[in-house]
């Protein structure tokens, strides 16, 4: 009977034609993301929208990147340890509420419902808030306390909802027929909650491998995890290496459900689902001991960077030379890189701030001095770009690539000649247009629009704010990663960016073009700083060093697609890399650019303006 409930009832709910149709719709529109994306990751190109050829290139990235595979052992081993704690006291934590009453029980009970309601980003801003208050390094240690804190509510709840429903006069009978507690907690009690502690083990399981916001706030320079390695991945432009990754979590995901599926069915564990699980087991253990016990002890050098503005190829030659295993994390701009060093993040042993950066960490002692005389190839520098204002004793900083913010069209959807920004304001190029996400590129254009220096006037900022404000509407987004992708593929025609990004869009054919407005474009130049507390100050110099090596500022130049102020290599560059304008503009042009400088207190009303102009 209760099948016959099931399946039918008197409101006939579930029988029409109409209500079918949408469900198999939704789980259409559910699905077919995930399959467009499994498809994605055979693309022989880079990019994800447009279809090149079939090729399992992508694959092969991930798989040899060792980088990746650590990043996947060191979420394994969060989650593995977070849940298990978590699961024990959250488990507690529900028979205590669940079975005794006590003293301020109702206000633990509604403490618990905060990590599950409360925004990531304030619950991560706390923690981090809290280690910093009571001296907790950040790495493993402080992401698997923050972990055990939000997955234990979640455990202890879901522990709290069985016992709510467990039928009490079991556990008295138990006891008057002579069993002693602990018999009828581990014969009587414990298997009936089992289900429900499996499910809360679960869901930490799942929450702590997912978990990216909190892990962001309470990890260091040496403990990178899956989800801050995706994030890594989607700063270098969303590439098949992102889908040829994010297909294997699925199939993971997806054999977990069905060996989860086949326990229920079959009520139990089979001898097939068995060994299943076992020969899982084996290869996971077997993957924590390849990681973990073949691998070498050698120094360490931990680079904070831009995403791919360093040769690979280089870091593995610099590795080989000098026996030296080199990680990378990625910053997004130079305000995410300062507030990671002001909210006390260490372990980074070589940054990358732009000029004016310098100036700030140097002020606030977040840097310390380069010691020059270990650097044999500071000489081959060009000297326009040692010593200024920003540094003038030229000891905290390295100059290492200069590059300007231009424009670039698409000459077949745009048959104008355009010179001007005044382009990035024309109504026929409505969501057509890409600025990037960078406030001081994008507050620049709009003083420049307007015929402004960018100044401390607050009245020329308010109108500047306002130009960028009704500008807005025609912009498709603002963007710094995906502009090459979106102009590839022909969803935009004109985009504000960087002179190597456009490089990368001018060699995928005729039909797009540079324009270095007439107004003028702002010039950056990237340096190279060891941090304060910097673990491996003598290996960041060695690397500095070697950068500096003209034939590797050649090699290194062809990749990143930006300058660097090393002359002698210019002679090791190809042709394409040598007579690009994009790379290398004319020595007039670039004396009419404009070298950003730190605008001080001014800044704070920039970036009032900036948030004005980005939540309209």
């Amino acid at each position: 009977m209760a099948g016959n409930i099931s399946r039918s009832n008197d409101l006939g709910i579930g029988k029409g034609l109409l209500l079918k149709l949408v469900t198999y719709a939704s789980v259409l529109f559910l699905v077919s993301p995930l399959v467009i994306l499994i498809v994605l990751s055979f693309n022989s190109g880079r990019t994800v929208s447009v279809w090149e050829g079939f090729s399992t290139h992508w694959y092969s990235v991930v798989f040899h990147d060792a980088d990746l595979w650590g990043a996947i052992r060191n979420t394994f081993l969060i989650a593995i340890v977070s849940t298990v704690v978590a699961t024990i006291l959250g488990t507690m934590a529900a028979l205590a509420l669940g079975k005794y009453k006590f003293k301020g029980r109702t206000l633990v009970y509604n403490v618990l419902y905060i990590p599950t309601i409360l925004p990531e980003i304030i619950f991560g801003v706390s923690l981090l808030a809290l280690f910093l208050l009571i001296r907790l390094p950040l790495g493993y240690i402080s992401i698997i306390c923050a972990h055990i804190t939000f997955s234990m509510s979640f455990v202890t709840l879901i522990v709290l909802a069985k016992l709510n429903n467990f039928d009490h006069r079991l556990e008295e009978a138990s006891l008057d027929l002579g069993a002693g507690r602990w018999q009828t907690f581990r014969y009587v009690v414990l298997p009936n909650l089992a289900p429900a502690i499996l499910s809360g083990a679960l869901f930490a399981f799942t929450l702590s491998i997912d978990d990216f916001i909190v892990t962001f706030f309470t990890a260091g320079a040496t403990s990178a995890t899956l989800p801050l390695k995706i994030y890594s991945l989607i700063k270098f432009g969303v590439t098949p290496a992102l889908n040829a990754v994010s297909t294997v979590l699925i199939v993971f995901t997806v054999t977990a459900l069905a060996l989860a599926n086949a326990m229920q069915r079959t009520g139990g564990i089979s001898k097939i689902l068995k060994w299943t699980l076992a020969g899982m087991g084996a290869i996971v253990l077997l993957f924590f001991v390849v990681t973990f016990f073949f691998r070498q002890e050698k120094k360490q050098l931990y680079l904070y960077n831009y995403a791919e503005y360093v040769s690979a190829e280089l870091i593995e030659e610099f590795e080989r030379r000098y026996d030296v295993e080199v990680s990378v994390n990625y910053f997004n701009d130079n305000e995410e890189l300062l507030s990671r060093l002001q909210m006390g993040v260490e372990g980074y042993d070589l940054i990358f701030p732009t000029a004016h950066m310098v100036g700030i960490l140097k002020a606030q002692g977040l840097i310390q001095p380069i010691d020059t005389s270990s650097l044999t190839n500071l000489p081959q520098v060009d000297p326009r770009f040692r010593r200024l204002d920003f540094d003038p004793s030229g000891s905290y900083s390295v100059p290492y690539a200069y590059g300007f913010i231009a424009m670039v069209y698409n000459q077949d959807q745009i048959k104008d000649s355009i010179t001007s920004w005044r382009a990035l304001w024309d109504e026929k190029y409505r969501s057509n247009i890409l600025m990037v996400d960078d406030m001081n590129d994008v507050l620049f254009t709009g003083y420049r629009y307007l015929g402004y220096e960018m100044d401390k006037d607050p009245r020329k900022l308010q109108e500047v704010t306002e130009a960028l404000i009704r500008q807005k509407p025609l912009l498709l987004k603002y963007e710094n990663n995906m502009t090459r992708d979106y102009m590839v593929a022909g969803d935009v025609w004109i985009a504000q960016t960087w002179n190597g990004f456009i490089q990368q869009i001018l060699s995928a054919g005729e039909r797009f073009k540079m324009v270095i407005p007439e107004e003028g474009v702002l010039f950056f130049m990237d340096n190279m700083c060891i941090p304060k507390n910097a673990p491996n100050k003598e290996t960041a110099e060695l690397f500095i060093n070697f950068l500096l090596e003209p034939r590797n500022a050649a090699r290194n130049m062809e990749i990143i697609a930006y300058a660097m102020p090393v002359p002698a290599a210019r002679d090791f560059l190809p042709d394409s890399i040598r007579n690009s304008q994009a790379i290398f503009p004319p020595d007039n042009v670039i004396e009419h650019m404009t070298l950003f400088r730190d605008m001080g207190e001014f800044n704070t009303l920039l970036e009032e303006a900036w948030t004005r102009i980005k939540v309209r």
